[in-house]
């Protein structure tokens, strides 16, 4: 069955399948959000509309959840076509920033606007149920349960601050110094009634972090999870359970070929480190690798 996760390779694919869908759908998602800003007019929920638009962190951080969400497609196809789920490493901790920007608009819709201007308004009405409700919540799920492929590391929890502090830089330049009355940006976020800007910043960059890591500790304990269980099932399952590493291996790329459809060959070396741990050979791994490309390409 596909739903048996105890079995790595359909999880694999059930997870590749899940990926695509959570990414075409936060696609989806923004891509109708920033249109209907774009083509609308202003009222009183949304004024920063047409080309303002982009003036909007919340815009700007679930355009970037977008990108991120549409490169993890091609991943997930591979992981349909190989039995074996994988992201790069860069695709990962690229989403990881791109989750962390949408996460924070989400945290301070739900616990900062919605209380002082209706939860309905902040979270539902209009474009907002996509870009403060849909799209975060979704992103965080996915990333967290989905994408789970590679740890990501408490230094990338820095980097997913840095399109906080640029935009709060641009922010701080057009809307505080310049202001609006000298051709500069509406202080559309009201933070000359809240409080000093440094102090502002230094909550911001904080809560940033602290969602970063709340995040990442999420995806890491599921990462650790995922490694566990695939190497549970390769170790212990009877279709690999042969004499040699050598004739195991062969089997593997002899099972993937089976599903594969345009000859490229996609090497499962995780899996491979997998039947060294188990059969102790003392093999080098590239060499198991290149055993596995020879005989898939026969």
């Amino acid at each position: 069955m596909l739903f048996d996760i105890k079995n790595a390779e359909r999880r694999h694919v059930l997870k590749s399948w899940v990926s695509i869908a959570f990414s075409l759908s936060i696609f989806t998602c923004v891509a109708i959000a920033v249109v209907a800003n774009l083509l609308s007019e202003p009222n009183a929920l949304i004024q920063e509309v047409g080309l303002k638009t982009f003036r909007m962190f919340t815009v700007l951080s679930n355009i970037l959840m977008a990108l991120a969400a549409a490169l993890c497609v091609p991943f997930a196809v591979d992981g349909i076509r190989n039995r074996n789920f994988h992201l790069s490493r860069w695709v990962v901790n690229l989403s990881f920033v791109a989750v962390t920007g949408v996460a924070l608009t989400f945290f301070i819709s739900l616990f900062v606007l919605a209380p002082e201007s209706g939860f309905v308004r902040i979270m539902i009405d209009e474009g907002n149920v996509f870009l403060h409700t849909l799209v975060p919540l979704a992103s965080i799920f996915s990333f967290i349960f989905i994408n789970d492929y590679h740890t990501v590391r408490i230094r990338t929890s820095l980097v997913a601050i840095i399109p906080v502090s640029i935009y709060a830089t641009v922010y701080l330049i057009c809307a505080i110094i310049i202001g609006e009355e000298r051709g500069g940006w509406r202080d559309h976020y009201h933070l000359k009634e809240l409080m000093p800007w440094p102090l502002l910043a230094l909550i911001i960059f904080a809560a940033t972090f602290g969602i970063a890591n709340l995040i990442r500790w999420g995806h890491n304990a599921m990462h650790r999870w995922e490694k566990h269980s695939t190497r549970k099932f390769y170790q212990k399952s009877t279709e690999y359970n042969l004499p040699t590493i050598e004739e195991a291996v062969i089997k593997l790329a002899q099972e993937y070929k089976k599903y594969d459809g345009t000859g490229d060959v996609v090497v499962p070396r995780r899996i491979i480190i997998i039947f060294e741990q188990k059969y102790q050979s003392g093999i080098p791994i590239d060499e198991l690798c290149k055993l596995y490309i020879e005989e898939f390409l026969k």
